[in-house]
């Protein structure tokens, strides 16, 4: 029986990616399970009007340009699923899947791994890479056992509205798949209600003045100190507000309702305008979190006091719990947090890795799968060490409590989110990969300007140091657009300037202390 290098669990995009740096990395014998017939993993089975909400410039991987013409696109499903494919046939990744594989049984041996499946097969290899994401297990809210008159449902089993024409539907959570769920909802219902218990993150156009909207997510702005996170809110919110149409209006109500310290900084992106749509064009209601349940179902109460009658159906939006079915309870993590860099396991350490467990509050999450899945290839191929297994631990301990205090109310709940600047960069600064860019600004301004008001997506991790594809990096880079001279960015500038200003004098200030002690 062959044993394998490595063996990747899943074939959605992170599991992809996977395969492919570990056949770069030089890895002979590398095996991809897939358990369904076709690739794509939970991206495969979403409802039928998906769109991804990062770009197709952002969603793509650093070194697999986007066809011409997707610059300010945002892919459908199949869209996403066929750039996939021609990415797994690209890189040889195809040849790498086994279909129709479902692992029941992880089993760590003193020299490796045996994997079991369900059909009773059995595979031994050296390493394992789960990439399954964290889309696995749907988490219900306690009360919804208490539903027992009305049907219910979760928007991981969510194809389409047919079958809520003309009923009374609430939706419970927002994020982006509550938000495109409740506006397919309100379109046929006779009622639609979105419960939200806090906010539905920051909500933002996929689309503005005909550009994709995530090309604002930039060194620009966010390579500020998120303590100005609330002055950038305002900016935006006053942009926002000035334009007087019912939509607008919407989503600025729904702003509000962002409470976080740090505003922007502070919470994750809702990259779909479905909720205000639904709002302004489709009398959906937005009400507070559900307290009580009355009738089984039938009659719900918010938490404050406002009364929802005759209920027929309630789809829940709200998550999932983090389970991997197939590990050993000692092996199982509550959150991504107790992994090093949402990474590693501090006991099974370089033996197993864990790639797709991190969701970005702004930016897309294909770049941090593509990070991970680079920074795995080293560990595993030991071009690279991780540290003792306590200080695993205490890193794993002191990002967690960075972005608890950073990520405050209802994203507390979102365990894989993680801030897509710091984040991007942390992981550029263990592999050996971070742009040059203080050099980009004397040798060529042309790609300074791309690489700080460009997308900051994961090519710009190809222009140096390790796994540095620079000739392709650089053409792919200089295609891209780069952010108008707008809102955005005239706030980035100004608040870049404060805090200038705010160094220069607390150094000046440190200079005086000296003289006096001296």
């Amino acid at each position: 029986m062959m044993k394998y290098d490595v063996v990747v669990i899943g074939a959605g995009p992170s599991g992809l990616v996977s395969t492919k740096e570990m056949l770069e990395r030089g890895f002979k014998n590398v095996l991809c399970l897939e358990r369904s017939e076709k690739i794509g993993g939970t991206f495969s089975r979403g409802y039928d009007g998906l769109f991804l909400t990062s770009s197709a410039l952002f969603s793509q991987f650093s070194d697999f340009p986007v066809k011409e013409g997707e610059k300010h696109y945002h892919w459908t499903k199949e869209e996403a699923l066929d750039y996939w494919h021609r990415y797994a046939q690209h890189f040889g990744v195809s040849e790498r899947i086994r279909f129709g594989s479902e692992v029941s049984d992880l089993k760590q041996e003193e020299d490796g791994w045996i994997i079991l499946l369900a059909n009773g097969d059995r595979i031994e290899c050296d390493r394992v890479v789960v990439a399954i994401g964290t889309n696995t297990a749907p988490r219900y809210p306690d009360w919804a056992e208490q539903l027992t008159e009305i049907p219910t449902y979760h928007a991981k089993d969510y194809k389409n509205a047919s079958g809520f024409e003309g009923k009374r539907v609430v939706v419970v959570g927002g994020g982006e798949s509550g938000s495109d769920i409740g506006l397919e909802i309100s379109r046929v219902a006779e009622q639609c209600w979105v419960s939200l218990r806090g906010s539905t993150g920051w909500v933002t156009p996929r689309i503005r003045n005909g550009r994709a909207a995530d090309m604002s997510t930039h060194r620009g702005l966010w390579k500020l100190p998120r303590r100005y996170g609330a002055q950038v809110s305002a900016a935006i919110k006053q942009f926002d507000g000035s334009k007087d149409d019912p939509v607008h209006k919407a989503l600025c109500q729904l702003n509000e309702r962002v409470k976080a310290e740090k505003g922007i900084f502070g919470t994750y992106g809702t990259k779909s305008m479905s909720l205000p749509i639904a709002m302004a064009e489709h009398d959906c209601k937005i009400v507070d979190g559900i307290e009580q349940i009355l009738d089984g179902g039938r009659t719900l109460i918010t938490d404050t006091g406002e009364t929802l009658e005759n209920i027929d159906a309630v789809v829940f939006c709200t998550g999932y719990i983090n389970k991997v079915p197939y590990l050993r309870e000692e092996h199982q993590v509550r959150s991504p947090r107790e992994l090093y860099k949402h990474v590693f396991h501090p006991v099974l350490r370089d033996r197993l890795a864990f790639v797709g467990f991190a969701r970005p509050g702004f930016g897309s999450q294909f770049p941090l799968m593509e990070m991970q899945a680079r920074y795995s290839s080293h560990i595993f191929k030991q071009d690279l060490e991780l540290p003792e297994s306590d200080v695993m631990v205490a890193t794993a301990k002191k990002d967690a409590e960075g972005y608890l205090s950073q990520f405050e109310g209802n994203t507390r709940q979102i365990t894989a989110l993680v801030d897509f600047h710091t984040y991007m960069d942390d992981m550029a600064s263990l592999i050996g990969c971070a742009p040059q860019i203080l050099r980009y600004a004397f040798t060529n301004p042309r790609l300074w300007v791309h690489v700080v008001y460009g997308p900051t997506q994961a090519t710009q991790f190809r222009l140096a140091g390790r796994g540095n594809k620079f000739d392709l990096a650089r053409q792919m880079i200089l295609a891209m657009p780069v952010s108008r001279f707008n809102h955005v960015v005239k706030t980035g500038l100004k608040l870049q300037v404060k805090e200038l200003l705010r160094r220069v004098a607390r150094r000046s200030g440190r200079h005086a202390d000296a003289q006096l002690g001296n």
